[in-house]
């Protein structure tokens, strides 16, 4: 199984991955924003997939996306998104698709479609 990375604002979202990727038998890591996780990689962490939200305080997905491509090249990344009242959710998706990322999800999105995805970039 693969080592996950998780970087998403939103505890809850955080936590039902969490557990569903761990279910799954995947060993899962999170952090809060980009900032958190590109710290991480820094510090010598390395993820097979970093799972991303887009909208995010301090660092968001996309700027994200750009650090972790250069620091993890071989990590694959799959993003997801809900929007928000600046930004709709395709608009940071398909950014993040042409950036390289090997899944776009938009939230809400279903426990089989997540891990479909997660299989296909293991």
């Amino acid at each position: 199984m693969s080592r996950i990375l998780i970087i998403e604002d939103t505890k809850l979202m955080r936590d039902t991955l969490v557990d569903v990727l761990g279910a799954a038998g995947h060993e899962v890591i999170t952090a809060d924003n980009g900032a958190i996780a590109t710290e991480m990689v820094t510090e010598g962490q390395s993820f097979e997939i970093i799972i991303t939200d887009i909208i995010m305080p301090e660092m968001d997905g996309i700027q994200t996306i750009l650090e972790l491509q250069t620091m993890l090249p071989a990590a694959r990344i799959i993003a997801i998104s809900g929007g928000s009242a600046r930004l709709e959710k395709t608009q940071g998706l398909e950014t993040a698709k042409r950036l390289g990322a090997v899944a776009v999800l938009e939230k809400p999105f279903e426990v089989d479609t997540l891990l479909a995805a997660v299989a296909a970039a293991a």
